[in-house]
């Protein structure tokens, strides 16, 4: 059996799980590091923002993306909602908003 994350995060590790055509902007190291998101990239973020903004609070803390070996460039990652145009919450309200995740 896996560990349960903490509540609110099965939907976001799903809702992330769908921005993988994020990764080659966003990911540190092999298959990271590109100049500009995949085209797919940007709508993936918007409908992220439309349906769990939360999410993003995830994606920004590296936890999620670390269990499974992904290393998250957060200044990039900070950059992606300029880049795609899309408006997103103020990164600070994560630290008000969420908890962080139970320790395996």
């Amino acid at each position: 059996m896996s560990p349960s994350p903490s509540s609110g995060s099965p939907d976001c590790m799903t809702n992330l799980l769908n921005m993988t055509d994020c990764l080659s902007y966003v990911q540190v190291g092999e298959g990271g590091g590109a100049a500009k998101p995949d085209k797919a990239c940007c709508p993936e973020l918007a409908g992220l923002v439309d349906s769990s903004p939360q999410c993003l609070c995830y994606l920004l803390a590296g936890d999620m993306a670390a269990q499974y070996g992904i290393k998250i460039d957060k200044a990039k990652a900070l950059k992606l909602p300029g880049v795609c145009g899309v408006v997103t919450p103020d990164p600070s309200l994560c630290s008000r908003n969420i908890s962080p995740p139970p320790s395996f």
